[in-house]
């Protein structure tokens, strides 16, 4: 009984979500508040169950009992994120700037860091040798690997602006660039349509099988 329940209220949110498709309605604006409502808990609760209380609560409190004197820092840290709430006051949002300033400073370092070493390899890794050796120790041509290379260098003489590419045969290598990146984004769309039907083929399988009882499941 409580699983046909539950997949009777699974359907109802389906459907009200759903009914978008034919045009925006009150039913649907109250499943999306719903929806919000709850996401918004559910990052609140997982937040501060992952985040607040094992990084920065326990921490405090764990130095308060032992005595440790740098238990101060926690308590800056306390101070440095009440200040975001002052964006809500227009008298005191210059307060707010504070704060996301040192967080700006120092997410850009870490982050700046972290693509550097993210990056730095995929970069030296992309510009594989044109000849290899196969099964014979022999050196043969590789298109998989030339094409690689040809890519990366089309692409970017895409974006180099400091020199305008005068000659015919100059001017092909940039274009050749513009439509692989054009090839690229219908990729990536395509692959984000796919994903989406996907999702949707799912929840019409739900609703027939599960939810009907038509067909298998």
């Amino acid at each position: 009984m409580n699983l046909e329940l539950f997949i009777w209220v699974e359907a109802i949110c389906t459907l009200a979500i759903f009914s978008f498709l034919f045009r925006e309605n009150p039913v649907y604006r109250l499943f999306e508040h719903i929806f919000l409502g709850l996401t918004i808990g559910f990052v609140l609760m997982k937040t501060w169950l992952e985040v607040l209380k094992p990084k920065w609560w326990d921490r405090l409190i764990y130095c308060i009992e032992v005595g440790d004197p740098h238990f101060w820092i926690w308590i800056i840290a306390f101070i440095l994120g009440m200040m975001w709430y002052f964006q809500l006051s227009r008298r005191w949002y210059w307060i707010s700037r504070i704060a996301i300033g040192i967080s700006l400073g120092v997410g850009a370092g870490m982050e700046f860091k972290n693509q550097f070493m993210l990056i730095m390899p995929q970069i030296t890794a992309s510009f594989k040798p044109i000849l290899v050796r196969n099964t014979q120790g022999m050196l043969q041509f590789s298109f998989n690997n030339f094409f690689m290379v040809f890519t990366i260098v089309a692409v970017l003489s895409y974006f180099f602006f400091s020199f305008e590419f005068k000659y015919k045969g100059m001017q092909l290598l940039p274009r050749a660039g513009r439509l692989l990146l054009m090839i690229s984004f219908g990729a990536f769309f395509g692959n984000t349509v796919m994903t989406r039907f996907a999702v949707f083929i799912d929840r019409i399988q739900f609703l027939i099988q599960q939810w009907l009882h038509i067909g298998g499941g």
